[in-house]
């Protein structure tokens, strides 16, 4: 299955989660592409839109590959195999890094849209595609303490290892899960870059 583009993809995952009978959901993105999803999904569902913060901890020389992320909270998730790639020294220093990266862009959106709140509410997290699935389990971690009512993860295209291990936290729904699953925009025509101005003008209409 391939997209047109995020919105195409968000579209047909607010058309997944409707039988689900989630009660007024909170759509939490995660930025920067997986706002835009959560955007058309939240708008579909009518439900209310706000984001989750987490970055990707990547791997030396190759920092798209993720050995683990950091969540808004500053907790960092590593993958099982994350020692294998890195040292606990090189970890904790890019921990730090994305830790202080966070920081800078919550104070940015945060400035936009107030941070909804998350207990006793149907949350749906959403983002444009998981390949290890670390930055969700990071994501997850975080709403998890929150004490939510219930908790979807809910993406277009998903790798099935990630799948698996989501699955043993809360519910997932993903549209596809190709066996021989490549990075996350060969599943889309187009999948252009998102910038921090993009996500501010979404958030800003969710605002009031």
């Amino acid at each position: 299955m391939r997209f047109r583009d995020r919105r195409h993809a968000g579209a047909l995952l607010a058309e997944a989660l409707a039988p689900l009978g989630l009660e007024a959901p909170l759509v939490l993105g995660l930025p920067r592409g997986g706002v835009v999803v959560a955007d058309e999904v939240a708008r579909r569902l009518g439900g209310e839109l706000d984001v989750v913060l987490v970055r990707k901890v990547g791997a030396p020389g190759n920092p798209e590959f993720a050995l683990g992320a950091v969540g808004e909270g500053g907790e960092l998730v590593l993958m099982p195999y994350a020692l294998r790639y890195a040292d606990q020294s090189y970890l904790e220093r890019e921990a730090a890094r994305q830790r202080d990266v966070l920081r800078k862009r919550a104070e940015r959106y945060r400035r936009v849209r107030p941070k909804a709140a998350r207990k006793g509410r149907d949350v749906v997290l959403v983002d444009d595609g998981v390949a290890t699935g670390a930055s969700m389990e990071a994501a997850l971690s975080v709403v998890l303490q929150e004490g939510p009512r219930r908790v979807v993860v809910a993406v277009p295209v998903a790798s099935p290892e990630a799948v698996e291990r989501l699955k043993a936290r809360a519910e997932v729904v993903a549209l596809s899960v190709p066996q021989d699953f490549a990075a996350v925009g060969a599943y889309y025509l187009d999948f252009g870059e998102v910038t921090d101005e993009d996500v501010e003008a979404i958030l800003l209409e969710w605002a009031g």
